[in-house]
């Protein structure tokens, strides 16, 4: 099993310089942000199993992030690691979405222990199609229009980036597609840069579709596999 890919989100300086220097040596594949704003772009340029999440950012909740991630990135797994230790701060993290909620201080192997097992049991699940319409509601992708409609009618505009993407996912209906074939497809390289262009692409659809619609973007991602459309079809 490849090592999870990590994101550490925590705005205290010192404790995320300490973190990043245990996790140099453990083999995980793990980045930090200090703000909201850093771990979106991270998440936008990088993969990522698992996000380990302090609460009390700067510039954004930590709760609200967390909703993000249930609802637009569900393949991925979430560790609160906060200094809030109520029953009450507990539940309202679980029921949000977190996988697992420590509670500072946390010693390294605990938080590595952690990361593990929460990476090994995800990769054995297909994440869930939170937010995607009910069976027989039908998303069309009208590629010469440069638009999808959602299953309420209501019309996404695309860009040409976004036409192509779609039209491969559309054609291959409940296939999987795997990321060399939508980097082919977009004319990204197999290097960072490409992997970078295509989360990029995928979050700012994702992003567009959820504001236009109220619904989740109909691709889901298969862990190891790359992704699958859901009620997708071209016309």
């Amino acid at each position: 099993m490849l090592a999870p890919n990590v994101i550490l989100v925590e705005d205290d300086d010192a404790l995320r310089e300490s973190l990043m220097d245990c996790f140099d040596p453990s083999g995980l594949n793990a980045v930090s942000a200090g703000t909201a704003m850093q771990f979106y772009r991270l998440l936008a340029s990088r993969p990522c199993d698992v996000v380990v999440l302090d609460i009390g950012l700067p510039d954004e909740d930590g709760l609200s992030i967390l909703r993000f991630l249930h609802e637009q990135r569900p393949e991925i797994g979430v560790i609160i690691m906060t200094a809030r230790g109520t029953v009450a701060d507990r539940i309202s993290g679980l029921q949000t979405g977190a996988d697992l909620y420590l509670v500072k201080p946390v010693e390294f192997e605990e938080l590595e222990a952690a990361i593990r097992n929460l990476s090994r049991r995800l990769s054995t699940q297909t994440a869930p199609d939170t937010g995607l319409p009910p069976a027989g509601k039908l998303w069309l992708f009208q590629n010469q229009n440069l638009r999808l409609i959602a299953p309420d009618n209501t019309p996404v505009p695309l860009t040409n980036l976004e036409c192509r993407l779609l039209n491969v996912m559309a054609r291959a209906g409940d296939s999987a597609i795997s990321r060399a074939d939508l980097l082919e497809a977009l004319g990204y390289s197999e290097t960072d840069a490409g992997h970078r262009g295509l989360n990029a692409a995928l979050v700012r659809l994702r992003a567009k579709v959820t504001e236009a619609t109220g619904l989740a973007l109909p691709i889901q991602t298969l862990r190891g596999q790359g992704y699958v459309a859901r009620n997708l079809i071209r016309e």
